[in-house]
């Protein structure tokens, strides 16, 4: 059975899922930053791209705070990001978000890893179309 939601409702959801661990787990909660992330997702599915950015850049904080700068979360909330200025046309400051998260997941989890061959994929084409607007 696959379940189907619209993204108003995938909002609500995540706002309440977002309610909910602050209210239990507090503010500074690992679960928290990936919450965040998630409903940064939401918002980039619908274009909403500053109330993302927004989100994408406390997640990051807060996984900066909790754990070493070299964890894994940190480079996917380094690669999520980029991501997002990618989608927005701002192709220099996503390529070297794009790079520490590629070092950071190769460091950490080996270069055969599928996080670092989704990224180094994100990088290449980054530079596709940084190439191709030249």
């Amino acid at each position: 059975m696959q379940l189907s939601f619209s993204h108003s409702e995938a909002e609500a959801l995540h706002l309440q899922a977002l309610e909910l661990r602050q209210r239990r787990l507090g503010n500074k909660h690992p679960d928290l930053a990936s919450t965040l992330n998630n409903l940064a997702l939401v918002y980039v599915s619908q274009e909403r791209y500053s109330e993302a950015e927004s989100l994408y850049l406390q997640a990051l904080e807060m996984r900066l705070g909790q754990t070493q700068e070299e964890h894994p979360n940190v480079a996917y909330s380094l690669s999520n990001l980029g991501l997002l200025y990618e989608l927005q046309g701002r192709y220099l400051e996503a390529e070297p978000l794009y790079l520490q998260a590629l070092e950071i997941i190769e460091q950490r989890l080996g270069v055969n890893h599928p996080g670092a061959i989704r990224c180094r994929e994100k990088l290449a084409d980054l530079r596709d179309r940084l190439t191709s607007e030249q």
